[in-house]
């Protein structure tokens, strides 16, 4: 039995807000094959900064799937869509890659350039 994974980044604030990407993250999950119904995915704002464009942005994936399959969730689904919806600044840069497992996460910037 798989145990559930959850892994939390954090990004620096782009273009798009944390409702803004909640929302186009929502429609990805809607359109995924049975399976995936148990995954959650939340966006929030993180730590404010002293302007606007410190303000980071959380993203946290829980589902009961194996660690690389999250990681591919993000990079090859939920990244490339939010891209296509919202533009390629939606998100900043990662500012860190914590895992609660303290496991590798996907690539250290959401563009994945």
């Amino acid at each position: 039995m798989v145990q559930p994974t959850t892994v939390r980044w954090r990004f620096a604030r782009g273009d798009a807000t944390a409702d803004e990407l909640q929302a186009a993250v929502d429609e990805v999950l809607r359109q995924q094959p049975p399976g995936w119904g148990d995954a959650a995915v939340r966006v929030r704002e993180g730590e404010q900064g002293a302007e606007p464009v410190l303000t980071t942005i959380v993203v946290t994936i829980a589902a009961s799937v194996g660690s690389t399959v999250v990681e591919s969730f993000w990079d090859d689904v939920v990244w490339p869509y939010l891209r296509r919806r919202l533009g390629v600044a939606a998100l900043g840069k990662r500012v860190d890659g914590d895992r609660a497992d303290g496991g590798r996460t996907a690539g250290d910037q959401p563009d994945g350039a």
